[in-house]
Formats: structure tokens, sequence, C-alpha cells
């Protein structure tokens, strides 16, 4: 059936004729349309998610560990161990105040009085311990000595007596000797928090030359094997008040100094990564990052590559380290370390250059005691996404950004304690892992 005029003189479509022409129209405008389009339908763009792990090579440059941050004097307590695990000895050593001059003491009439013509009788060294971070296999026996050698307390270790910029002065013998055994005592973590040493009036009175140099006061542990943490050193005097003869007082004589010295001192491996322990090690690791990708190919199987690396295509990333088992093992971490990771802002400083602000908060990175024993291997993830965006931002002057990022203990010292990480061209070095988003998925050419 072909077409028919209508009354105005034109023609008239059947339906079929009508959905021919339609069709025909539809064909001619798809050969028409131009990918350039501003149908955005007709381009093929959608974001894609993607993980990239580099290995050192490919992100790295150097590792240099650097220790001396910070003194064991800094520390709340003070390591006392014999042979601990086969290595490590440690002694505390301690000077104290002078005497009291004076006591408050009650008259025979009740009245409360200050009384400053005492008699110095006898008394006791008591050393809180701390019963959780202590490690025993029971009751242990400690000796107290005294040594007459001056010391500097943030400075001082077991070879040296002072060790500073100016003066550089090494014990008699080393671990503070030669000594004077004065008492000795035990700690049954099973009955109490402290051992007391006992001074009779004679050994009590070197603690209060006051005309010539007062000793210092040294606590070893006798029992091998044994490593106790000890809180505090005091010095605890029973008087006999010239007002009130019949009573005696005990007066405190506090430290005036404190600190510990263990032997050995536990060196850095060249090629490792090594974090906390006191005086605290930092690690700094310079980077040299790549601002363009050319694979792997889970990367250009979703992109194409070259692919820029900008920070705008930047959504996390976290250099990954691997737990080693610490050496010597007297020195493996027993409790909860905190790291922390922060810019190196003048590396021609280092080891004492500034560091500018954590990348990791107040609260670092929980590192796990166990993985620096047998049970070494595990993978932590240090997040410094800000510090690589900077790194391949093509806006920023590339002098002008810190290459150089520092590992370290949150809080330096925190104990005598380190972790132990691989390093460059070992198994378990660090990577790089990158997670990118790309908008621009495919070109248009």
């Amino acid at each position: 059936m072909g077409p028919t005029e209508d009354q105005g003189g034109g023609v008239k479509r059947t339906p079929v004729a009508a959905l021919i022409a339609a069709a025909l129209f539809g064909v001619v405008a798809c050969e028409e349309t131009s990918p350039t389009s501003v149908d955005g339908d007709l381009i093929p763009v959608g974001p894609a998610t993607v993980e990239v792990i580099l290995p050192w090579s490919e992100f790295g440059s150097t590792v240099e560990t650097f220790g001396g941050f910070g003194s064991p004097d800094d520390l709340v307590a003070q390591v006392v161990a014999e042979d601990y695990r086969g290595t490590l000895d440690s002694r505390a050593l301690v000077h104290f105040t002078t005497f009291p001059k004076a006591a408050t003491v009650q008259d025979s009439l009740g009245e409360i009085r200050a009384d400053s013509s005492l008699t110095y009788l006898d008394g006791y060294v008591v050393a809180r311990v701390d019963t959780i971070r202590s490690r025993t296999d029971g009751a242990v026996d400690m000796a107290l000595l005294s040594f007459e050698q001056e010391w500097h307390s943030p400075s001082t270790n077991w070879e040296l007596r002072v060790d500073t910029v100016l003066d550089r002065q090494t014990w008699e013998e080393p671990g503070a000797e030669p000594s004077t055994p004065l008492s000795t005592g035990r700690w049954d973590p099973e009955v109490s928090d402290s051992v007391m040493f006992p001074l009779d009036s004679a050994t009590l009175s070197i603690f209060n030359d006051t005309i010539g140099s007062r000793p210092s006061a040294r606590v070893d542990m006798v029992t091998p094997g044994a490593f106790v943490e000890v809180l505090s050193l005091d010095l605890r005097i029973n008087v006999r008040p010239s007002i009130n003869q019949d009573t005696i007082v005990t007066v405190s004589a506090l430290p005036e100094r404190r600190t510990f010295i263990y032997s050995p001192f536990p060196e850095p491996d060249e090629d490792g990564i090594r974090i906390g322990g006191a005086p605290s090690w930092r690690t700094v690791l310079t980077l040299d990052m790549p601002t363009v990708l050319n694979g792997p190919e889970s990367l250009c199987s979703q992109v194409t590559c070259p692919f820029a690396l900008t920070p705008r295509r930047l959504n996390y990333a976290a250099i990954i380290v691997t737990s080693e088992a610490t050496t010597p093992e007297a020195f493996q971490p027993t409790d909860t370390l905190l790291a922390d990771a922060r810019p190196v802002l003048v590396a021609e400083r280092l080891p004492k250059s500034p560091l500018g602000p954590s990348f990791l908060g107040l609260a670092g990175r929980a590192l796990s005691p166990d993985a620096f024993g047998p049970e070494a291997g595990t993978e932590f993830p240090i997040v410094v996404t800000d510090f690589i965006a900077s790194l391949v931002d093509p806006d920023v002057p590339i002098d002008s950004v810190p290459k150089e990022l520092s590992l370290l203990s949150l809080l330096e010292p925190f104990s005598l304690s380190y972790a132990s990480f691989a390093g460059p061209g070992n198994p378990g070095e660090p990577k790089l892992r990158l997670i990118l988003t790309a908008i621009d998925t495919v070109e248009i050419r």
C-alpha cells in the first residue's frame, strides 16, 4: 500500500512508512555523533582505584641509624640485672643529698616542735620495685655498694663516668668500679614491692661526710639471670631527737641524681632499622620518589601508563617495615613500643636536625613486643600519606621538600628495649604501599 494524498494536497504517510523513516533518521544521527559530543554518556569514564606496592629500589635511596637521643637517667625506672638472658649486666647509681639537719617531733608535753639537735643512729636504703615489668623466677638477692668517683648522670655509661663534648673521663674500672660492699637485701615478688638494705651507724655515716667528697651508692643484682626495674631509691635514717630521747624518728635523704649503666652496648646493624632504646635510636630513610609509574600490570591494566603520580590521585601511602628479632635478646621489647614518623627538616644537620610534626599523631604506631622475638616477620605499615604527597607535588619546588623521613620512638627514651626491622637488601626490606584513584582511565586521542 503506497502513500495517499490528504485534503490539503500533502502526502499522507502510512504507519509503516513512518516507522521506516524514523529508523533511517536514527542511522544518520549515529553516523554524525562524535566521541567529543556533549553527551557524556557516550564517553567511557569512571574512577579506578588501584593498590600499588613499590619495592625499596623504586622509591628509597639510603638508610642511616643514629643513636644518642636522651639518656637512661630520663627513664622513670633504673634497670638492675645480672647476666640477663646470658648477656645483660646493669647497675643502678645514686647520689643522696646530705642528711636532714632537723626533724619535727613531739616533746614530752605533747607539743610538736622542730629539733635541730639530732643523733644519727642507723638506717637503710629502700628500693621500690616495679613488680609488673621486672622479670625473675622468684626471690632475688641484690647488693648495695659505695664508690668514690664523681659521675655525670646524663652522660655516664659502663665505660665512662663523664661523656660530654668538652669532657670525657673513664671509670678507674668499667662499671663504676672500684666499689665497697655495704649491705645485701632480698626481694620476693610474692611478698612485697620493695627491698631493704640495712646500714649500721658506721656504714651510714659515710653518706653524711660534710668535709670530704660524699660517696655515691650502687645497687647490683646478685642472682644470675634476673632483671629488676627499680622505681625509687631512698636513704632512710633513724635519729634520736634531743627534746624527746625516748623517741626514734625516721628521716630521709633523697636522691640528688640517679641513673643506671649497662653492658654490653648494642651497636646497630649497618643495613638494619632500629628505633627505641636508652639512649634512643632513630633511623632516617631518604626517599627518591618517582613521579611517573610505568607499572605494575595491575595498575596499567586499569589506567593508561605511563601514569603520572600526583597528590590528587594519591589516597593513601604507607611505608611497610618488617620486624626482626631484636639482638641481643636481652634488649627485646616486653611491652608495647610506640613508633613515630617525622620529616627531617635540615638533613645537613643530622643526627641533630630538627624534626617536623608527627605523621602518626599523639598515639603513634603501636608495635607488639611479640613481633621482635621468635615470631619476627610481622609487617607494620607506617602511614605517611602527606609526606609522599609532598614529594610528588608538581607545584612544589623539589628542593624545598624534605626527602628524609625519621622513624623513632614516640617517647625518647621509653625503655631499654628497642625495635628492629629489616633493612634494604634483606628479606622483608621496606616497601611502599600506595592506593591510587584515577578518574581519567581512558584517554581520547
